[in-house]
C-alpha cells in the first residue's frame, strides 16, 4: 500500500467512525430538545474521538527517540488513554451521578486537553528535535570515528618499519599523537572545512597504510605522505568551537 493509499484508507476509517458517532447521536436524541448537559456530552465525545484519531494522521511520529527512552508513539497513546478515561469519568459524574456541574467539567476537561497537548509536544516535537540534534552530532563525527582507529592501526605498522624510515616514523608519530586530541567542530564554526580536511586525512591514512604494507617501499615516498598528513592534522587542529 502506497503512502497516498494509506492516507485515503485512514481517512475513510476516520469518516466511518465519525458516522457511527453521528448515527448514535440521532438515534439517542430522538425528537427531544438537547439540554446543556446533552450538548456538552456529545461535544466531549466528538473531541475524544478526534484525539483518539490523532496518531493515525501523525505517521511521522518516531517509534523511539534517539536516547532510548519511552517511545514517543507509546507516550502519545498513554496520553490519549488518560484523557479519554478521565473524560468518561467526568461525563459519568456530570450526566448520571449529577455530582459536578457543566462549568466545572468544562474547566477540568480544558485542563486535561492542555496537559494532553504538552504530552504530544514532548512525545513528538521535542523528541524529533532531539533526534535531529543526535543526527547532527553523528554527522560531525562521521570521519573522526574512522580516523582515530585507522591512526592506531597505522601506528602498529609504522613501528615495524626498518631504520631507513626513521624520519617518516617520527613525523607519523607526531601526527598520530595529535589526532587523539582532535574533536568535532560545531555547525557554524568551520564544520564544512573540518569535514573536508578530515576526509583528506582519512584518505592519507589509507595511502600510508598501503605504503607500509608494500614490500620495498621507498622511504622518501612514505616520508612525503607522512608530511602531508601532519600538515592536514595541524590545519584541522586550527578549527575549534
Amino acid at each position: 500500500m502506497t503512502r497516498d493509499q494509506s492516507l485515503i484508507f485512514r481517512f475513510i476509517l476516520f469518516l466511518a467512525g465519525a458516522g457511527i458517532i453521528v448515527l448514535a447521536f440521532f438515534l439517542t436524541k430522538g425528537d427531544r430538545e438537547l439540554n446543556s448537559i446533552d450538548a456538552f456530552m456529545w461535544t466531549s465525545i466528538g473531541l475524544m474521538y478526534l484525539i483518539f484519531s490523532l496518531p493515525f494522521f501523525f505517521s511521522a511520529i518516531n517509534i523511539a527517540n534517539f536516547s532510548g527512552k519511552t517511545p514517543s508513539l507509546a507516550l502519545v497513546w498513554s496520553g490519549i488513554i488518560f484523557y479519554i478515561t478521565a473524560s468518561i469519568v467526568l461525563l459519568l459524574l456530570l450526566a448520571f451521578f449529577h455530582i459536578l456541574s457543566v462549568n466545572t467539567v468544562i474547566i477540568i476537561q480544558a485542563a486535561l486537553l492542555f496537559i494532553f497537548s504538552i504530552n504530544v509536544y514532548f512525545a513528538y516535537f521535542a523528541s524529533s528535535h532531539a533526534g535531529n540534534v543526535a543526527a547532527e552530532e553523528a554527522g560531525k563525527q562521521q570521519y573522526l570515528n574512522q580516523i582515530k582507529p585507522k591512526a592506531q592501526t597505522l601506528q602498529l605498522l609504522v613501528n615495524k618499519l626498518p631504520a631507513d624510515f626513521a624520519n617518516a616514523q617520527k613525523t607519523l608519530a607526531q601526527s598520530i599523537e595529535q589526532i587523539k586530541y582532535i574533536y568535532p567542530v560545531d555547525k557554524g564554526a568551520g564544520s564544512g572545512a573540518g569535514g573536508d580536511l578530515e576526509l583528506q586525512m582519512l584518505q592519507s591514512l589509507n595511502r600510508l597504510s598501503e605504503l607500509c604494507n608494500t614490500p620495498g617501499a621507498i622511504p622518501a615516498v612514505l616520508e612525503g605522505e607522512a608530511g602531508k598528513l601532519l600538515m592536514l592534522v595541524n590545519e584541522r587542529k586550527l578549527l575549534r568551537n
